[in-house]
């Protein structure tokens, strides 16, 4: 199912910008980032970090920092502008239509709270719910993510779960008042390979049992070739790139979705063959290039590249690189089908 197939988007982001102010001045982290989340699809944000794919769905659900400001945008969720509301009716959206699951839930966790206390306090906030109802619910939630002896660890402390078994408890936070939107930000980046994994697979078949959206942030393609529906890939700022999860892997058009592509193990080649990282480091944000950020990084860049921003070529499988300009040289492989 294409993205013009799947009707109204439960998540439209449109021209989001949000800056950071400090001693330094200006930081631009996210700038006129649009892009859409249907009913039921896993939208993966890809990038490095400071790429700005978190501080974009934090903003979308204002969670930024002080000294972070939204300076323009829009994000409607169920027709409501995000950016728009008042506190109040905001809070009332966060943790109940819109779950969050952060990247560290050793941090996240309050670690004098039972984990049973903490799913208990997330119904009472968002439901009509009496304690006993709001209890039963946390057991039917921790044994819905597959922590065993449910009702036993209602009464653990979170320095008594290991890592896997603590990001459940986020999930199990997260899908308390059975949200239409999820957004995992970075949920695997401190587990293990085979928990990584576990905890993917179990977002997947919750997604599928439960039908809500994602939106799951991380750095590494690899993670979710498997889980996601649609990929958008951030560098400096802006989305590079975006697109059907198999297209974007059959072919990227962008080459800096090639170098992240090139710097992941591929476990199903045994050929051993040698990563290739990407030269170079990310722009400085408080001083972005006038032109595409990933110029001085790209092999294939052109003086038109450092002069002017791109746009986004393309529909539904789109990059912002003016290698897809009609004029531009054919490059095998991004703008040309190698032979």
């Amino acid at each position: 199912m294409t993205a013009a197939t799947m009707g109204t988007p439960i998540l439209s982001v449109r021209d989001l910008a949000t800056s950071f102010f400090s001693q330094r001045g200006e930081v631009q982290a996210v700038r006129g980032v649009s892009f859409d989340v249907h009913p039921g699809e896993i939208l993966g944000i890809v990038g490095e970090s400071g790429s700005g794919k978190s501080i974009t769905c934090m903003s979308v659900l204002r969670l930024l920092k002080a000294t972070g400001r939204i300076k323009s945008g829009s994000a409607l969720f169920d027709g409501q502008d995000l950016l728009a509301l008042d506190e109040a009716d905001l809070r009332d959206i966060r943790g109940n239509k819109i779950g969050m699951i952060f990247q560290d839930p050793m941090t996240s966790l309050n670690p004098t709270l039972t984990v049973g206390e903490q799913v208990i306090e997330t119904i009472l906030r968002h439901r009509q719910a009496t304690r006993s109802e709001a209890r039963a619910r946390a057991i039917e939630l921790f044994e819905l993510v597959r922590i065993p002896s449910a009702a036993a660890r209602l009464k653990s402390y979170p320095h008594e779960f290991s890592g896997g078994m603590r990001q459940r408890v986020m999930i199990a936070i997260a899908l308390a008042c059975d949200p239409k939107l999820l957004i995992a930000d970075e949920p695997t980046t401190a587990l293990d390979v085979t928990i990584q994994r576990q905890i993917l697979g179990l977002l997947r078949d919750l997604q599928a049992r439960l039908g809500m959206a994602v939106i799951l942030i991380t750095h590494d393609l690899g993670v979710i070739a498997e889980v996601t529906d649609r990929i958008v890939v951030m560098y400096g700022g802006l989305v590079m790139e975006t697109g059907p999860v198999r297209d974007l892997f059959a072919r990227p058009m962008h080459p800096y979705t090639r170098g992240l592509l090139a710097s992941v193990p591929d476990l199903r080649d045994d050929s051993h063959k040698r990563l290739t990282p990407i030269p170079g480091s990310p722009p400085d944000m408080a001083h972005p290039p006038a032109g595409c950020p990933f110029t001085a990084r790209c092999p294939h860049a052109m003086r038109q590249c450092a002069a002017a921003l791109p746009p986004l070529f393309g529909d539904s499988h789109a990059a912002r690189c003016w290698l897809h300009h009609a004029e531009a040289p054919r490059i095998a492989g991004i703008n040309e089908v190698a032979a």
